[in-house]
């Protein structure tokens, strides 16, 4: 009966860890977005504001889309995005962005971003570095602060018109409870300009939570269309 009931005990501390690590496996998901953006130049009357050499480094852009995964967060959404980027040099860019985003089981969401973009060409590769500092409007407690640093490297490649791009981004909250390394972001992706200033795209997206009691990881499809009015 001792020899049964240790050989019992035994198998259930074998067991226990499997059924824990079980749980605690990842989730998997999928998902798919879309989207269509405008950028161009500002209006001419920018200029008389701002002056000709600020006027020239001046960009504004648009963008509205679908997606049926938010930036680490489960949720279909409707998002429209508004923006500004000025380039103080070849190699650097800066910008604000304002997005709102109307989601069908939960909470409309604002946020409110900073960005700063460094970009370098080396023979056929492309290198380019973005820091974004996000605001989103949320309930104390919540993931308000998000401090977001994407690599991005693309390759030039000899009569081909889908030079592809890979990019990993990296996602911290700063909260209450101080830098909190929440997710990674990986994309893999081309595009390529069919017609003058007109842009389609495509990329797979792979993202993974982190810090959270039941991590998900989800597979994205990206397509959207761009036109850049600068370039009618």
């Amino acid at each position: 009966m001792l020899r049964q009931t240790l050989a019992a005990l035994l198998l259930a501390l074998l067991v226990m860890p499997l059924q824990a690590q079980e749980r605690l496996r990842p989730s998997q998901g999928a998902g798919l977005w879309v989207g269509f953006g405008v950028k161009g130049r500002a209006p001419k009357s920018f200029e008389n504001i701002l002056g000709e050499n600020a006027y020239k480094r001046l960009r504004l852009a648009g963008e509205t889309g679908y997606r049926t995964a938010d930036e680490l967060a489960s949720g279909p959404r409707v998002f429209f995005d508004a923006s500004a980027s000025y380039k103080v040099n070849k190699f650097l860019d800066v910008g604000l962005e304002q997005r709102i985003a109307f989601r069908a089981d939960s909470p409309n969401r604002h946020r409110t971003g900073i960005k700063v973009m460094l970009g370098h060409s080396v023979d056929r590769f492309e290198l380019k570095y973005r820091f974004s500092y996000q605001h989103n409007y949320r309930e104390w407690g919540e993931v308000r602060e998000v401090l977001r640093n994407r690599f991005e490297v693309g390759y030039n490649i000899p009569k081909f018109k889908y030079d592809p791009t890979f990019s990993v981004e990296f996602f911290t909250w700063a909260g209450y409870r101080g830098w909190n390394y929440t997710g990674t972001r990986y994309q893999l992706g081309t595009e390529r300009e069919f017609r003058d200033g007109h842009t389609i795209g495509a990329a797979v997206i792979h993202d993974r939570e982190r810090s959270v009691a039941y991590p998900r990881y989800r597979t994205i499809l990206s397509l959207d269309y761009s036109i850049n009015l600068s370039k009618l």
